[in-house]
């Protein structure tokens, strides 16, 4: 179970919610004033939409604006992600 309590959604096991998290936590300098860790951390999660055929890898969750991260993969635009 993370710090931040179980899954906050239907869609993450707490184990995914927990490897989101981790992965994040990883990127995290050691100091405030320090850059970023470049870490490439593995997907964790694959949504998808049948009807748009559209699919995210989520690799990063971050805990303070419950933002995820990770890769977008739509057949119309397979490069962006907003």
């Amino acid at each position: 179970m993370s710090a931040v309590g179980p899954s906050p959604s239907p869609l993450l096991t707490a184990d995914d919610h927990e490897a989101l998290l981790a992965n994040w936590r990883a990127t995290l300098p050691e100091r405030p004033q320090d850059e970023p860790v470049d870490t490439d951390p593995r997907p964790v999660v694959r949504l998808f939409t049948p009807d748009a055929r559209a699919v995210w890898l989520l690799t990063e969750l971050d805990p303070n604006t419950r933002i995820a991260f990770g890769l977008c993969g739509a057949p119309h635009n397979p490069n962006y992600v907003k």
